[in-house]
């Protein structure tokens, strides 16, 4: 089915703002159709106009209208994108979807999918329930803001989740495109580069799970949601246990697929398979939109990949494993399995009395890879690397030799007996596959500020030297340990740069007496449920554009010889493009840098650079922002500096200086 594609429209707003809009309709329809919106910040005309060409818009020729809309303050729409998931941003939604349903094309049913960002609005929006919203696929995304998304992941202050709100900060300054929003454009560019904030301004003020943060979290309203429910992600994603727990709390139909992939599209997953997500999806839709029976319904609520053990590398093209399925989600066919901590290792048999002390170097972590893997702009040393160096570095328990495969899907607890002669400290869980010559790969980890202990929302000081039972629970993951392998399990003291440091260096005391890793099995014997067959990927057309600069990537970790510092950096070329409807050249460069000495916490350092360039005939435009975070300890550090150029004429310069009290961390 051919497709007319609209590049720009508006979509007015009730407070007379307009949010731009593109808009793919299949050709010579003579009946209105159901209708599929993703929204995102991330500019319809160039940062996304790819993905989005080769996703949302192949429903266009299936018989959707399928549009795409920049949320209010990004793109070519108006107004300034003040923080995430905002009320604004959620009324705006609402009032997208009344509008698609009442247009000439549309029959008045309405589906959203997105990815990220839109993944987690979709949720929202399905919570807020507006009439003509039927059904949400969601990827990539979490229910609960504060416990995984951005700011503080698992409750620690991330390095790279803070690098989150330093690339939002080099985002939000790039400008509209004059010939879409008219003489007013750069009116709009230099309101949003005087008024669009630095995140962390929010976050560094909001530390514990507060309203905040709360407002607008998934989980806290799930009954909400009375539409059905398609949520998708991956074992390398950043936020695995989303689709679980939405399986398990839903009350309306929800499927749910894992895959081996990475923070992206299933039709475009690395690592792969890949799978044929845009014919799967498109069955999914005509069952909720167009009232077809395509059995998708019929088959497991939850397709989960079980991925084989691997040698640990930091990029994989594709995952060796197999598809497994389940009827429903808490499983019957997975047991909870005992290991022990023991002077002999992770054993079946408790014991009793014996102690454990670990002490971190600041460097562990250093191997850890990415919080959230993306390969946005092309393959990179993005994914955990081998974890015998973080290893050394951390008490470890390992099994025996395994004499049968150990099938673990779900999530895994550690339940440790500690003190530590500190008030503020974190602890670090990693299972890892143990390979007969000692490489290490990572399978799984938690991370635990024990100020959190009792909660995210009322952290409390640990009492040095006093013993407490904690719970430290790991992502949810789907791994077979073979025959011939050894299951570690590592603790540490630190996981810079995932974990901000604690303030000091600490000691935990681990008591053998009731500390255990419960492990969730998938019996041997276990029953698949019906598998969706999925054929060769499909791909729609990218929009045309010509690489004018290739991308160029380099991971780089040492010690500088000087400082003693340890380092790891991130230089990124990403490249240059130009589009071929509009005309833009896009190019960005990005530089990331963690720095920590072994044994000074308070010498960590989190510094980030992004650089934007647009140009088009005789209009070029430059935007700089860097951002630098550095604690002590009782504050944290925020420096900043955004300036922007038009014509090679610097046009703008702002800066940002504060502190924030450390709120338990």
């Amino acid at each position: 089915m051919n497709v007319i594609c609209t590049p720009h429209l508006w979509i007015p707003m009730p407070d007379g703002t307009r949010l731009g809009a593109r808009l793919w309709l299949p050709e010579n329809i003579t009946d209105p159709v159901p209708a599929i919106l993703e929204y995102i910040p991330y500019r319809k005309d160039d940062y996304s106009a790819i993905r989005d060409s080769t996703t949302i818009a192949h429903f266009a020729t299936q018989g959707y209208a399928c549009i795409r809309v920049d949320m209010r303050g990004s793109g070519s729409s108006d107004g300034v994108l003040y923080d995430e998931y905002t009320e604004q941003e959620v009324d705006d939604g609402v009032c997208v979807i009344e509008w698609m349903s009442e247009q000439s094309w549309c029959d008045g049913n309405v589906g959203t999918m997105g990815i990220s960002w839109g993944g987690i609005t979709g949720l929202q929006l399905a919570v807020r329930a507006p009439k003509a919203l039927k059904t949400v696929i969601t990827l990539g995304a979490t229910d609960s803001r504060y416990y995984d998304d951005a700011g503080y992941y698992m409750g620690c202050m991330v390095g790279q989740t803070i690098g989150w709100a330093a690339m939002m900060f080099g985002l939000n300054t790039r400008p509209p495109y004059p010939e879409l929003v008219g003489e007013g454009w750069r009116d709009l560019w230099l309101d949003r580069l005087e008024n669009a904030p630095h995140y962390l301004e929010q976050w560094f003020s909001h530390q514990h799970e507060d309203e905040y943060w709360l407002n607008n979290t998934v989980r806290t309203d799930y009954d909400s949601i009375k539409v059905p429910i398609y949520a998708v992600s991956g074992h390398a994603d950043c936020w695995p246990n989303t689709v679980p727990r939405l399986l398990q709390n839903l009350s309306v139909p929800v499927r749910g697929l894992q895959g081996p992939w990475v923070h992206r599209y299933p039709h475009l997953g690395i690592p792969g398979p890949t799978i044929d997500f845009l014919s799967d999806a498109l069955r999914w839709f005509d069952h909720w939109l167009k009232d077809k029976d395509t059995g998708i319904m019929d088959e497991a609520a939850y397709q989960v990949y079980l991925q084989d053990s691997v040698r640990p590398q930091t990029y994989y093209d594709t995952r060796p494993g197999r598809w497994v399925g389940e009827e429903q989600w808490p499983s019957k066919q997975i047991e909870s399995q005992a290991f022990h901590l023991t002077e002999q290792g992770l054993a079946r048999q408790s014991t009793t009395g014996q102690h454990f002390n670990i002490t971190s170097p600041q460097s562990v972590g250093m191997a850890s890879g990415e919080y959230m893997p993306w390969f946005a702009f092309g393959p990179g040393e993005e994914l955990p690397d081998d974890q015998q160096t973080e290893d050394a570095g951390s008490l470890t328990f390992d099994t025996e030799v395994l004499q049968s495969n150990l099938e673990i899907l779900g999530n895994a607890v550690a339940r440790i007996n500690l003190s530590c002669d500190q008030p503020q400290a974190l602890v670090a869980v990693r299972l890892c596959d143990v390979w007969p010559d000692g490489a290490s790969t990572l399978i799984t980890r938690g991370v635990l500020n024990l100020s959190q202990r009792n909660g995210k929302s009322n952290p409390e000081p640990i009492i040095p030297g006093e013993l407490y039972q904690i719970e430290v629970l790991l992502n949810h993951v789907g791994y077979v340990v073979p025959v011939g392998h050894k299951l570690r399990l590592s603790i540490s003291t630190s996981y810079w740069p995932i974990a901000w440091p604690s303030p000091t260096n600490t000691q935990i005391n681990i008591l053998s007496d009731a500390s255990l890793l419960e492990l969730p099995i998938r019996s041997a014997d276990a029953i698949n449920a019906k598998l969706s067959k999925y054929g060769n990927t499909q791909i729609g057309e990218p929009v045309a554009n010509m690489t004018l600069r290739k991308v160029e990537q380099k991971r780089n970790t040492y010690k500088d010889p000087h400082s003693g510092l340890n380092i790891f950096e991130i230089v990124a070329d990403n490249g240059e493009k130009r589009f071929h409807d509009s005309g833009v050249a896009m190019g960005s460069t990005a530089l990331t840098r963690f720095s920590v000495g072994d044994n000074d916490p308070l010498s960590a350092k989190a510094e980030y650079e992004w650089v934007w360039e647009f140009s088009r005939e005789n209009w070029q435009t430059k935007t700089k922002t860097n951002t630098t975070i550095t604690s002590d300890l009782k504050y944290f550090y925020l420096k900043a500096e955004s300036i922007a150029w038009e014509g090679g004429v610097e046009i703008f310069r702002k800066q940002w200086d504060h502190k924030y009290l450390r709120d338990h961390f």
